[in-house]
This record gives C-alpha cells, sequence and structure tokens, in this order.
C-alpha cells in the first residue's frame, strides 16, 4: 500500500494515535488562555487588547510553526519534535506564572507556548495521517477531538481553582501537566525519522488541490471562529439571561469537540468530501437558524450546530489532505493548508465585531456570518471533480 492512497502502510497504529492524541490533549490548553486573561492582565497592568495580542501572538507562531515544520520532521523525527514542545510549552508556561512584565507574558504564552503548540499539533495529525485510509478519518478525529477537549476539562476544573489559589500557581500546576502529557507522548511515538524504513516517497504536492483545501479550511472555521469570539454578546443581543447565555456557549463547545469526535469516523464510510459538504450545509443552517432568533431554544441548537460545523470541518480537512497528497508529503502540504485557519482565526472575530454592529438593528444580517461557507462549498465541489477526474477509469 503507498502513502498516497494507503496512508503510511499496514501495522499497529492505535499506539501512534493515541500519541498524537495525548500530545493534542497538552496543547489544546492553549485555548484556555481566556480564564486567566483578565486576571493576568490586571496583575501586571496590561489592557483587555494587550491582553488579547498574546493569544494572537500564539495563533501566529502556532502557524508559522507548521508552515515550517516538514523540513524539520525529517531531519529530527516526531519523537524529539515532541521533547522540545514539552520542554518549550512547560517552560513557557512557568514563565508566563512568574511573570512581572507583559513582555515576559508575551514571550512565555505568545511565543514558547505558541511555538509548542505548533509542534505538538503538527506531529500530533501528522501521525494520524499515516493511518490507512479506510482509518485515518477515525484516527485524525480522536486526535483533533483531544485539543479541542483541553480547554473543556479546563473550564471545568479553572474556575474554581482560580478563586482558590490564584492565577499563578494555576497556571504553574498546568505548565507541569502540558510538560508531562507531552513527555508520555513522546514516549509513546514511534522512534526514528519519518520514512525511515519505507519504500515510499514524498509525492509533488498538487498545490491546486492545496488552494482548494485552504479555500476550504478558511471558510468552513470562520463562522465558527467568529461566533467563538463573540458568543455571549450574540446570545445577550437575542434575549438570552445570563445563564442561558453560558448554556449557550457550552453547546458550541460541546459541539465542537463532539463533531471532531463523530465527523472522521462517518467520513470513513461515506467519503471525506461529501462529509465536509454535510458539515457546511450544517454551519449554513445554524447561522440562519441563530440570526433571527429571541429564545433560548433556536439559538442554542445554532450555536450547537454551528459547533459541529466547525469541529467536523477542523477533523475532516486534514484527513482530506492526506487523502490527496499522501502520508508522506502530508506535513508539507497540511502546513500551507492551515494557514488557512490562522487567517480565519485573525480576521474572523474583527469581521464578526462588525458586523455585529450592523445587525443591531437588523438581525438578519448576521447571516452574513455564512458567506465565506459559500466559498468553502464551492472548493469542495471543485476538489471533487478533480478527484474523480484522478480516479482511474
Amino acid at each position: 500500500m503507498t502513502s498516497a492512497d494507503g496512508g503510511g502502510g499496514s501495522g499497529p497504529w492505535h499506539r501512534p494515535v493515541l500519541a498524537g492524541a495525548v500530545a493534542n490533549l497538552a496543547a489544546g490548553t492553549l485555548f484556555g488562555w481566556s480564564l486567566v486573561a483578565q486576571p493576568a492582565a490586571d496583575a501586571l497592568g496590561m489592557s483587555r487588547a494587550s491582553a488579547s495580542a498574546v493569544f494572537a501572538t500564539a495563533i501566529v507562531v502556532f502557524a508559522v510553526v507548521l508552515l515550517v515544520l516538514a523540513p524539520v520532521q525529517r531531519r529530527s523525527g516526531p519523537r524529539r519534535l515532541l521533547h522540545v514542545a514539552a520542554a518549550a510549552g512547560g517552560g513557557g508556561l512557568l514563565l508566563a506564572a512568574t511573570a512581572q512584565h507583559p513582555v515576559v507574558l508575551l514571550l512565555g504564552i505568545g511565543i514558547l507556548f505558541g511555538g509548542a503548540n505548533g509542534l505538538a499539533y503538527g506531529v500530533a495529525v501528522w501521525l494520524a495521517a499515516q493511518v490507512p485510509g479506510s482509518r485515518r478519518g477515525s484516527a485524525t478525529g480522536l486526535v483533533v477531538g483531544a485539543y479541542a477537549a483541553g480547554p473543556v476539562l479546563l473550564g471545568l476544573v479553572a474556575p474554581p481553582a482560580l478563586d482558590a489559589f490564584g492565577w499563578r500557581p494555576c497556571v504553574a500546576v498546568v505548565a507541569m501537566a502540558v510538560a508531562v502529557l507531552l513527555t508520555v507522548a513522546a514516549a509513546l511515538t514511534p522512534g526514528g525519522r519519518p520514512g525511515k524504513g519505507r519504500p515510499s516517497r514524498p509525492h509533488p504536492v498538487p498545490h491546486r488541490d492545496v488552494v482548494l483545501l485552504w479555500i476550504v479550511f478558511a471558510g468552513g472555521t470562520a463562522p465558527g471562529l467568529m461566533l467563538f469570539a463573540h458568543a455571549v454578546t450574540v446570545a445577550g443581543d437575542r434575549g438570552l439571561s445570563a445563564r442561558a447565555a453560558g448554556l449557550a456557549v457550552s453547546a458550541l463547545a460541546a459541539g465542537n469537540l463532539l463533531g471532531r469526535l463523530t465527523a472522521g469516523v462517518w467520513s470513513d464510510r461515506i467519503g471525506r468530501l461529501p462529509a465536509l459538504g454535510v458539515a457546511l450545509t450544517t454551519g449554513a443552517v445554524s447561522t440562519v437558524v441563530v440570526a433571527p432568533a429571541s429564545s433560548s431554544a433556536p439559538v442554542l441548537a445554532g450555536f450547537l450546530g454551528t459547533g459541529l460545523a466547525y469541529g467536523a470541518v477542523s477533523a475532516l480537512v486534514p484527513a482530506a489532505t492526506a487523502d490527496r497528497v499522501g502520508a508522506a508529503s502530508f506535513s508539507a502540504a497540511y502546513g500551507a493548508v492551515f494557514t488557512g485557519w490562522g487567517c480565519a482565526g485573525l480576521l474572523a472575530p474583527v469581521a464578526g465585531g462588525w458586523l455585529i454592529g450592523l445587525s443591531g438593528r437588523t438581525p438578519a444580517l448576521l447571516t452574513l456570518a455564512a458567506a465565506p461557507l459559500i466559498a468553502a462549498a464551492v472548493a469542495v465541489v471543485l476538489l471533487t471533480r478533480r478527484a474523480r477526474a484522478a480516479a482511474p477509469s
């Protein structure tokens, strides 16, 4: 079985997938930053914008590391990169926990922990890409689902811990947990360099497919990223109480996790591109449901559906990339594809704030948030045609 059609050959695959899931469980704690952003900013005399810049820097560093990861991983191997991620992630969080100046916080979270995220996530999805094609969706869903599980777990335990101990001890504990989890992931990861002892070699990357997958990732995740950034505001504008708004945010997060875990399994049965089509349709319908809503039920349903769509796209795009370019070429191709998510992560919250302002008087204008999904759907159609044209007759 070649890397282009099978994805990494035969042999046990459960342990590498477990390694990827453990690595992403650690890395995903980055998205719990909002839990400590305000107390950290208050302690260091930072504005809210400065605290947001810490997270934005981490996202940019995350995407840049993924973009350049392929040649580094070929030279060093995944196990060594996870050891580096353990040192950078744990060290960066410890540095942040002891920070007395905003620049130190930026270095610890934005640079070191952001870089560790790129290393850990990049290795994790690469491990999933090596799984044979018939199981690749399930493997990828589990690995990227673990990334979403990290902040969910933090959201459950962090508030009482922060009240009891303060933000610095809590960040220090997370630092130790991140370092330990990434070290365990490294121990579970196969040793040696990628491709060592394998007959397959990287195939030429079909650049047009990479561009189309970039559009799918950017357009498919933009509405979800927009809602994640403004969930409480959107729920409040639709008349929800603070408690109901909290439930809506929980529905969004739960949908994200559930979409990641289930979409991959489903795509192994019906195909990656059809599953992407369903995910994009779900996202569009959910946006249309939320826009004119004035009661809890449709808002909760719309938030859940948006989370499901976002999580599904997040799981399906890596698997679809590996299907198209082959496991041997996955890291290089996916590094480029992932910048689509990075661009959406930086631009969608800004566009969402502008759109929410416009929709204050005309709520239906919020349906414009679904516009990126149209571009993503067109890209899926074009990918489907190219896949059919490339299939042997």
